[in-house]
C-alpha cells in the first residue's frame, strides 16, 4: 500500500469522524441497544426489553430533532438513521412473531401474527426495490419517506411497545388486536401510496443528462 493510499484512507476517516455529531451519536446508540434488546426478549425479560425499546425510540426522535434544529444533517445520518430504525423494528417483529413452531424457552402470552410480520417486511423490501428502480432509471439518489410512511413507522413502534408491555403484564388482548389491525391499515395505505408516487415519478420525462 503506497503513501498516497494511506493519505487517502486517512482523509476518508477524518471525513467520517466529522459527521459523528450529536444526531449520529444518538443513532449509533440506537444500534448499540439492539443486541441488548434481543437478549432481553429471548430471556423473557419484557420489562427490560420495553425499557430498551422505548429508549431506542426516544433516540430516534431526538436525533431527528437534533439534525433539523441544529442543522446537523449529514450524508452518513441520512443512510444510518433509517437503517437503525429498520434493524430495530425487524428484530422486534421477528422475535415477537407467532411462528408455527414457537420458541419453547420464551414464555410469551401475546405474539404478532405471522402474516403481519411477512407483510411488514415485504413492504420494506418493496420500498428498497422502488429506491433502486428510481436510482437506475432516473439516477435519483433520494426517496424521502412520505407522511404515510412516517405514520406507519410510528404505528409499528407503538404496536411493538404495547406487545412488550402486555407480555410483561400478561393482559391487554383486545388492545393488541386493535393495534394489529390499525398497523395493517397503515402498512397497506403507505405501501399503495409509495407505489402511486413511484408510478408518477416514472411517468415523468427523464431529465436531460
Amino acid at each position: 500500500m503506497g503513501i498516497n493510499s494511506l493519505f487517502s484512507m486517512g482523509n476518508r476517516f477524518k471525513r467520517l469522524l466529522a459527521q459523528l455529531n450529536l444526531a449520529n451519536q444518538l443513532t449509533f446508540l440506537r444500534l448499540v441497544l439492539i443486541p441488548f434488546f434481543v437478549i432481553a426478549v429471548l430471556e423473557g425479560r419484557f420489562g427490560v426489553a420495553l425499557g430498551l425499546f422505548v429508549t431506542a425510540a426516544v433516540t430516534d426522535l431526538l436525533d431527528g430533532l437534533s439534525a433539523r434544529m441544529l442543522g446537523e444533517g449529514t450524508p452518513l445520518g441520512a443512510y444510518l438513521d433509517p437503517a437503525a430504525d429498520k434493524l430495530l423494528l425487524v428484530a422486534a417483529f421477528v422475535l415477537l412473531t407467532d411462528y408455527p413452531v414457537m420458541l419453547q424457552d420464551v414464555a410469551m402470552v401475546h405474539r404478532i401474527p405471522l402474516w403481519l410480520t411477512v407483510l411488514t417486511i415485504s413492504r420494506d423490501v418493496l420500498i428498497v426495490a422502488i429506491s433502486l428502480l428510481l436510482y437506475v432509471t432516473r439516477t435519483q439518489t433520494r426517496f424521502p419517506p412520505s407522511i404515510w410512511g412516517k405514520l406507519t413507522t410510528t404505528a409499528e413502534f407503538l404496536m411493538i411497545a404495547l406487545f412488550l408491555l402486555f407480555n410483561r403484564l400478561q393482559t391487554g388482548t383486545r388492545t393488541l388486536e386493535v393495534m394489529v389491525w390499525l398497523t395493517l391499515v397503515m402498512i397497506l395505505v403507505s405501501g399503495f401510496h409509495y407505489l402511486g408516487r413511484t408510478i408518477r415519478m416514472l411517468s415523468r420525462p427523464k431529465p436531460a443528462p
